[in-house]
């Protein structure tokens, strides 16, 4: 099926003007990170905890904004809801259960690609000053590092494989063209973590989208997505509690 251009998202959850705000809030990422100072983290700088907590609020942050504009957005179109766009359709305990196991064999994907593509690419890769610096290393970071990768893990699934990729099935009336999209998106806010970075987060990116469009959730996602950013943090607290 050819894509379709709807220009005025008929189809929508949100209108227009809120995706144009979200989209632009979304592109903005890369200069969020380097006028806050964050892409001058030193691996070994005796201000490394001060740093790496600047990080994490501001990349909180970040994501609640874009949060707080896509509800304000599904609010005002009124065509659904936070609850039907997560998918939550939890009638019993076995859903539960299910949802968790998937989001764990997710993460398990996840590992696996990450691990390949360092064997893969390793020696290749040119990592930047920020990612080499995402070790804990003390209480304070690990749990600073733990509350933004679980902020990340439900917004940006929220954002990318609910909004976003509902929007984009709107706009272009094809669920593969919309999932590209979105894919793209998400991947080019992860620039700062190097060039080649970005190979495991778009086979991530796919990962969780086909995840979320096979399973009609976000929930699995979300789990896989908050655990996987939270790896730092639990590699500390196993060596150290």
């Amino acid at each position: 099926m050819k894509p379709r251009f709807d220009w005025h998202l008929t189809s929508g959850i949100v209108g227009i003007s809120n995706s144009l705000v979200l989209l632009a809030v979304l592109l903005s990422f890369p200069l969020v990170l380097h006028f806050s100072g964050v892409t001058e983290i030193s691996p070994q700088g005796a201000q490394h905890t001060h740093a790496i907590l600047r990080f994490c609020f501001v990349v909180s942050a970040f994501l609640w904004v874009c949060f707080i504009i896509a509800l304000v957005g599904i609010r005002r179109r009124g065509t659904t809801t936070v609850r039907e766009l997560v998918g939550a359709r939890w009638n019993g305990w076995q859903l539960p259960l299910f949802d968790i196991g998937i989001g764990c064999a997710t993460l398990l994907v996840m590992v696996i690609v990450g691990n390949v593509s360092n064997a893969l690419l390793g020696r290749f890769q040119n990592d930047s000053v920020v990612f080499r610096s995402m070790v804990a290393q003390n209480k304070v970071e690990a749990i600073a590092f733990l509350a933004a990768a679980l902020t990340a893990g439900f917004v940006e699934e929220f954002v990318f494989r609910g909004y976003v990729q509902r929007q984009g099935r709107a706009l272009l009336g094809n669920t593969l063209a919309a999932s590209a999209l979105q894919v793209i998106i998400f991947t080019q806010g992860h620039f700062y973590q190097g060039i080649l970075r970005l190979v495991p987060v778009l086979l991530i990116g796919v990962l969780l989208t086909a995840v979320a469009l096979w399973r009609k959730s976000l929930i699995p996602g979300m789990i896989a997505h908050g655990l996987g950013d939270g790896l730092v943090a639990f590699l500390f607290f196993a060596k150290h509690l």
